[in-house]
């Protein structure tokens, strides 16, 4: 089976390079090549640019054996017949390493295209009927950091976080992305699941005491009195139409500054 560390070994070979030489150019350890080669550790972005360069490849081939594609569009009347007039983001208030999609661009090389609902707020009702949908909005998320991450990029959405019950690990306004592939409950990790008209995001626990098949929902914020604990037995479920929408697994870090 081909994976990231077999494709740059063999294109380090077939170069000629050794791994102390691919180590000094890229400014690295001798010790993080092998780890790359052996797939015990995945290079930073920075590094995997700069491989891809040195080895006259893509940072996709590198990662998935793949070659990048450009991302498919809607045409403008189509974006605006389906979703409305679409509105700027501000490039100001993403990090360095991740981009807005601008209608009509193709994915740049490294990054991965993931839909990004800005109207869509976690515990802020009625949007999971839209997250089935495709977005004209996209962020770009370096790719390495979804392979790292073991996310599936075609079931991941963007979405916005809303009130404080995730309070210290997810702020209200913060960019969250889902893996909606990934809805079997394993304890402590976070999901975003639906009651009724309202999309949620908590901690979730395997809870059996009713029944196989329910769980409880702890908030991060440690004011059980405004955040208590939430029980969903089976028969709950069923009749509140209670669905695991998908699991957490990247935030964009970013804090409003207080003036």
């Amino acid at each position: 089976m081909e994976t990231l560390g077999t494709r740059l070994k063999e294109l380090r070979k077939n170069k000629k390079l050794t791994q102390q030489s691919v180590a000094d150019v890229l400014g690295v350890s001798k010790t993080s090549v092998i780890y790359w080669e052996k797939d015990e550790n995945v290079p930073k972005h920075e590094s995997l640019t700069a491989l891809a360069k040195l080895l006259d490849t893509s940072t996709d081939w590198l990662l998935t054996g793949k070659e990048s594609k450009a991302f498919k569009t809607l045409s403008f009347d189509e974006i605006k017949k389906k979703f409305g007039e679409p509105t700027t983001t501000n490039l100001n208030d993403m990090t360095s390493d991740i981009g807005v999609y601008e209608y009509g661009d193709p994915v740049p090389e490294g990054f991965t295209a993931i839909d990004y609902y800005p109207d869509i707020k976690a515990s802020a009702g009625n949007g999971y009927i839209n997250l089935e949908e495709s977005s004209p909005y996209k962020i770009f998320i370096p790719t390495v950091e979804v392979v790292t991450s073991g996310a599936s990029a075609t079931h991941c959405k963007i979405i916005n976080v809303d009130g404080e019950s995730m309070i210290p690990d997810l702020y209200p306004d913060q960019k969250i992305s889902l893996d909606m592939s990934a809805t079997k409950i394993y304890d402590g990790e976070i999901y975003a699941f639906t009651k009724g008209s309202e999309l949620k995001i908590k901690i979730l626990f395997n809870w059996g005491e009713e029944g196989q098949g329910g769980f409880r929902a702890v908030s991060r914020n440690p004011d059980k009195v405004r955040f208590p604990d939430e029980y969903y037995s089976p028969i709950q479920i069923e009749s509140e139409n209670i669905r695991i929408i998908g699991q957490y697994w990247m935030k964009i870090d970013i804090r409003k500054v207080r003036r």
